[in-house]
């Protein structure tokens, strides 16, 4: 398969536009730190009996089921990022 010379403008374009490293890291670090106080707020909810063990119990599952996607999420963004970075990095 024969690749098509691209315009070194248009590479250069698609090349900012991937996420760094560092970004995908905080983004990751963002997460977690949500997800710490989330759990925080629940258990308050719970300690003043304004939610009961099972509201709780289900809040957080809830809150840890968001966590794991977005993990995943960012864990493929940067697998493709880094992917696409060596394709353009080449042409």
């Amino acid at each position: 398969m024969k690749l098509i010379k691209a315009d070194e403008d248009y590479v250069n374009l698609v090349l900012s536009s991937i996420k760094s490293e560092n970004s995908l890291s905080r983004m990751s670090e963002n997460n977690h730190i949500s997800l710490k106080e989330m759990i925080k707020y629940l258990s308050g909810l719970n300690k003043k009996s304004l939610i009961d063990e099972k509201q709780l119990n289900n809040l957080i599952s809830l809150a840890c089921a968001n966590y794991i996607e977005n993990e995943v999420e960012l864990r493929i963004e940067k697998l493709i990022n880094n992917k696409l970075h060596y394709f353009f990095s080449k042409i």
